[in-house]
């Protein structure tokens, strides 16, 4: 199995990328979805999360509003450092224990396991795991319209573009680029050939 780790910044395509590679045969896990699901599990990460960044953070049941979360985290650039110090080591656990797993990836006989990894520069280690890394690259302006498209508030998502690392920062531990400033086609023509050389018809 060849285990491929995606990244990219917010608005990038790294989903579309993930889910096309998965109608080739891959199978996959995403790393904002094990986040989502620690939000709603981890008492102790949700706990610290509200100590740096408020009780407005939680609803009347203490479960993480993410919009009220992201709005204070991407504030400034301290402050996504601080989120990140705090979630990244629950979902790094998670996230390798599953890649490594005896018991859990020979189930299946799918010859790619995708991994989607947003900040992946925030925990190079990770990518050790990997077989391949994808950085896929789209200018900041594009994927704004693309965020904005997709009903995100532009602010919020301005902010989030600005807080990322760039573009020069994920191909430093990328083994292939990905440009995906074209159409859909265009990025299904990427996955085919990636396939066809990595994997085989």
């Amino acid at each position: 199995m060849i285990v491929v780790m995606i990244t990219g910044g917010i608005g990038s395509g790294k989903s579309t990328l993930r889910r096309m590679l998965c109608e080739k045969g891959a199978v996959s896990i995403d790393l904002d979805a094990i986040a989502r699901t620690l939000m709603d599990s981890e008492p102790a990460m949700v706990a610290a999360l509200a100590d740096e960044f408020g009780p407005q953070i939680l609803d009347e049941e203490g479960c993480v509003i993410r919009s009220e979360l992201a709005r204070a985290a991407f504030a400034s650039e301290a402050a996504t450092r601080a989120m990140n110090a705090i979630t990244f080591p629950y979902i790094m656990e998670e996230a390798t224990e599953y890649i490594l797993n005896v018991h859990c990836t020979p189930r299946t006989n799918a010859p790619v396991l995708v991994v989607e990894v947003p900040l992946l520069t925030e925990a190079p280690q990770l990518a050790e795991l990997a077989d391949e890394v994808i950085a896929v690259e789209v200018p900041p302006l594009v994927r704004l319209a693309r965020c904005v498209e997709r009903g995100m508030d532009p602010q919020d998502a301005a902010n989030r573009i600005a807080r990322q690392p760039g573009d020069a920062d994920r191909a430093a531990l990328a083994t292939a680029i990905c440009n995906n400033t074209g159409t859909e086609a265009d990025l299904q023509a990427w996955v085919d050939a990636w396939w066809d050389a990595k994997v085989g018809s």
